[in-house]
């Protein structure tokens, strides 16, 4: 990456938390979640950058993987806690970030965990360092305030159109990546999930997938709306995930069966929402982060 790569990279990361910050604040009882999505996305391209993935808005239990489908009527409760979880790119450099808002007092502390595990994961981002250190910031952050993290949920190294680049950051310090070194130039998104001391703290997929991303098996297909769907998939979003929302204009109320079968043939992988097993609320924190040789730069929130 060179500089003027840099520069553009860091303004995409200011746009994006404007961006976030904003749909943040919009977040209220009663407002429609289909609404509060699309315009999320439409203030990203607005901007002249691309999705990297569709926003995510998930609610209570739901830790990770709701976004409305086409006519979804959902709405935020009155009460609860919501993730709001945005990702944008430019030419393929990737910025991931996610906020919580609790709608009642009760589960404010909760958010502010999630908070400071994110900032003190942050702060062992440093050249040498493993991703043992990072893990063990976020589970010792989480535990000493009370709370659980939820064990099956990970952050993860970006590369360029690649969103999980196979380095994953785990909320509970186990793992394969436990012993990789982090180096200069590396690129993670942090996330710490927290969920109440009580709940089993993993989380279980539930309920019809709303995101898809092209798998690495070649797509062959004879049906045409298949095939226009791969085909507007790979010029559009390549291996960056997407929703029906997107397609459902072009090609109208068939996209969903015809999203069902590309997964049956395993040409698609599905992502379904995620739920905390137990029932149980979820919050989470997330940031993406540049390592330099002075330590690590925080391409989207606060920088310091």
């Amino acid at each position: 990456m060179d500089d003027e790569q840099l520069e553009s990279y860091l303004k995409l990361g200011e746009e994006h938390s404007y961006i976030l910050e904003r749909m943040r604040r919009k977040i209220e009882p009663g407002a429609s979640v289909l609404d509060l999505v699309e315009e999320s996305e439409r203030l990203v391209r607005e901007r002249g950058y691309s999705l990297a993935f569709p926003t995510n808005l998930s609610i209570n239990e739901v830790a990770a993987h709701y976004t409305p489908f086409p006519g979804d009527e959902l709405r935020i409760p009155e009460t609860g806690l919501i993730k709001l979880d945005m990702g944008s790119h430019l030419g393929g450099w990737i910025v991931d970030a996610a906020r919580s808002v609790a709608l009642e007092e009760k589960y404010e502390e909760m958010v502010q965990v999630a908070r400071e595990a994110l900032d003190n994961a942050i702060d062992r981002m440093i050249p040498g360092n493993k991703i043992r250190e990072v893990s063990e910031a976020i589970y010792d952050t989480i535990v000493s305030a009370g709370y659980k993290p939820i064990r099956n949920l990970t952050g993860h190294m970006v590369r360029p159109y690649e969103l999980h680049a196979g380095i994953e950051v785990p909320n509970v310090p186990t793992g394969r990546s436990m012993g990789y070194k982090i180096k200069e130039k590396d690129i993670f998104a942090i996330e710490p999930f927290v969920t109440l001391p009580e709940a089993r703290g993993y989380v279980v997929p539930l309920g019809e997938p709303l995101i898809f991303s092209l798998g690495r098996k070649k797509g062959r297909t004879r049906d045409e709306i298949e095939r226009r769907i791969l085909k507007i998939v790979e010029k559009n979003y390549k291996r960056l995930p997407f929703c029906e929302r997107w397609l459902f204009k072009e090609i109208g109320h068939r996209v969903n069966h015809a999203l069902s079968r590309l997964v049956d043939k395993r040409i698609l992988i599905p992502y379904p929402p995620l739920i905390e097993v137990s029932g149980m609320m979820v919050a989470q924190y997330e940031d993406t982060v540049l390592v330099t040789a002075d330590g690590p730069l925080r391409l989207t929130g606060e920088r310091g």
